[in-house]
This record gives structure tokens, sequence and C-alpha cells, in this order.
């Protein structure tokens, strides 16, 4: 049970919770399970009318062995609720709100939201009780307006710092009625929101979140610009320069013809500083089960590299003839930065994992 609340004035929660107990009667004699989709504002001390009435209506709902599952923010696909208001907002103004102090949220995709529901639906061993989702790290309310802004708006939007305070007295100042129509009822909503342990209720469901900037795309999940960016990464590692753009998109057309459509590199450091590759290609790395993908998308790009103009320049030294002195020389400055980055990969190695698993990028960045 869930519902559209987006022109909604909560003014009869007595009668809310009467219907919620109407429909779990009505599951109960159809033998039927009940997935009550509540609010992380859900409890029974919050100032909310919104919360309290969530909670409220899981009571009964636990009692008669229901599901409740509370989501974080939820964002992606039609622009509508709360995230449809922010980004309403990020596309009309050229200034970004940062409020002080910063209230975190715990975003989810509508897509991954579904997929929690339908694992509940599908199982028979999760009954009377609550499941948390979202990401498992807050991120700040203004990081999450950033990425809005980045990934689903494409615009540049400047922060503006913006005191809690100044809102409250706002809102003290239009009153109940006229900050709910504006929505500034919704964004207290999101001051007040108290954390939620999400991992264990993840692990329970088997769900794995997507990307924070993946989601946002329109299209739900941005996997070919993962794979332009993945492909950047890696063939800039192979040839020490940025690499042109018919080479980027030669490396995404593979992946995709050989039905490997999902990036596997999320890590910002890397997509930002390729080198750091060099702590990935070891033997130690890509000789394991989870590097195995890797060490082939690394000959794919090494494949690629070799057969273009730019990299026979790297590769075959398409270089002006130099002398004994600045060869050897030249020489000598590349065996000590091989042997640089050697001890670097051993003494970074639990980093060099991070960096392949992408773990930072998973949980909502």
């Amino acid at each position: 049970m869930a519902a559209h609340t987006s022109n909604a004035v909560h003014n009869d929660a007595d009668g809310e919770v009467r219907a919620a107990q109407a429909l779990i009667e009505c599951a109960r004699q159809g033998s039927a399970k009940f997935i009550f989709i509540s609010s992380q504002t859900a409890e029974a001390t919050t100032p909310s009318v919104y919360g309290r009435t969530k909670w409220r209506i899981e009571q009964p709902v636990l009692a008669a062995g229901g599901t409740v599952i509370r989501p974080g923010q939820v964002y992606g696909g039609p622009e509508h609720g709360l995230f449809g208001l922010l980004s309403g907002l990020v596309r009309r103004s050229p200034l970004i709100p940062i409020l002080i102090p910063a209230p975190c949220v715990q975003p989810i995709h509508v897509d991954d939201l579904a997929a929690a529901i339908l694992a509940v639906a599908e199982r028979d061993d999760i009954r009377a009780e609550i499941l948390n989702v979202g990401a498992v790290q807050p991120i700040a309310f203004g990081r999450f307006l950033m990425s809005i802004a980045t990934h689903r708006v494409r615009a540049l939007r400047l922060p503006i710092p913006v005191p809690v305070a100044l809102l409250r007295l706002l809102r003290r100042s239009l009153g109940q009625s006229l900050s709910t129509k504006l929505g500034l009822e919704r964004i207290f909503s999101l001051i007040l929101l108290p954390p939620m342990d999400t991992e264990r209720s993840l692990q329970r469901l088997g769900l794995r979140l997507r990307p924070l900037a993946y989601g946002m795309h329109r299209s739900g999940h941005g996997r070919r610009r993962g794979l332009l960016r993945e492909a950047a990464a890696l063939l800039g590692y192979l040839l020490k320069r940025p690499p042109q753009i018919n080479l980027v998109i030669r490396y995404t057309r593979a992946l995709e013809h050989a039905g490997r459509t999902c990036p596997i590199l999320h890590s910002r450091w890397l997509m930002r500083w390729p080198m750091l590759m060099a702590l990935l290609d070891d033997a130690g790395i890509l000789g394991k089960p989870d590097g195995q993908e890797l060490a082939w998308r690394l000959q794919v790009a090494l494949g690629i590299a070799e057969a273009s103009p730019q990299g026979a320049q790297v590769f075959l030294g398409a270089l002006p003839p130099r002398s004994l002195p600045v060869t050897v020389a030249a020489l000598g400055l590349t065996l000590a930065s091989a042997l640089a980055w050697k001890v670097a990969a051993l003494a970074c190695r639990p980093f060099a994992r991070q960096l392949l698993l992408g773990s930072e990028a998973h949980r909502g960045a």
C-alpha cells in the first residue's frame, strides 16, 4: 500500500488509519501479502503529521504480519513528489540553497525501490518486519541538489548558504497553509529526517543500489555514460594522455557488442587520475575472479589503442632522434618510474581493491 501525496493535505490522519485498517482486513481475508510503503519520517513523536500517520499505520500492518518498507529520498523517473519539487527548483533557479546546518538524505532510485518491493512480494520468509532501503552512507542535502544540477538538469548552478533558522522564520511568516503550498513543509521534513540503518535490509533483499550519478540520468541507469567514462580512464592510462573521442566510442561499442553493457569502474579517483590504474594493473589483482573482467577490458582497450594513430605515436615511439645520453637517461627514468609504481602497488593493495570495487560510488556518490 502506498499513496500519491503530491497534492494531498494531511488533515484527516484518523481517516487514513481507518482506511489502512480496512485494506489490511481485505488482505487478510484474501490471504494476500500486505506491503506498506512507509516513510523515513515515520516515528511516534515526530513533529510531522505525515510521519506520525505513517507510524500509526505501521502498527496494524506489523501486527497482521505485513511488511513495512521505509525508503529514503526517492529520486529518478518522472519528476513527481518531492523529487519533482526539487528538480523544478534546480531547473528554474541559478542558485542552489545549501542548508546550514546541513541535513542528510539517503537516496534510492525509484526502480531500486520497485525491485525491493518485488523482492519482498516474492519471498515468504519476510513478514512482520521493517525494512529500511536507501543509500548506506547518508549524503548532504546540498550535495543531492548539486547532483540533480549536474546529472539531471545538466546546468551549472551556484551554491548559496541558507541558514535553517531563516527558513523557520519564513515559514512562521507565511503560515502553515501557504508554507505547505510552496513546498516549505516538505523541505522541513528533510531537515528532521532520522538516519536509517539500511545495510542489513539491503543485504537481506539482495539489493545493490545504483550510483546516484547513474540514477539521476533520465534513462535511470546511465550505463553508456559509465562505459564512456571507463573508456576514457582505461585508454588514458594506456596512452598516458587523454584519448581521442573516436577511441572512447570504439571501446564503448566493442563492449556493447560483446554484451558487456555495465561499467565495472566507478571510482571517481580513477576517472580523475587514470594513472592510478597502475595500482590495479597487477597479476595479483587481475588474476583473481573479481579482477578478470578488468583484465579483459584492459586488453580490449589496449587493442583499440594499438590500432590507432594516437597509439602508434605512443607505442612505436614516433619521436625525433635522440642522442645516446638522452636515451639512456630516458630509459633510466622509465625504469625508476616502473619500479616506483610497483612498490606503490604493493603498498596500496587494500586501496587498490577499493578502486576496483568502486565502493564509494555505490554508496551514493
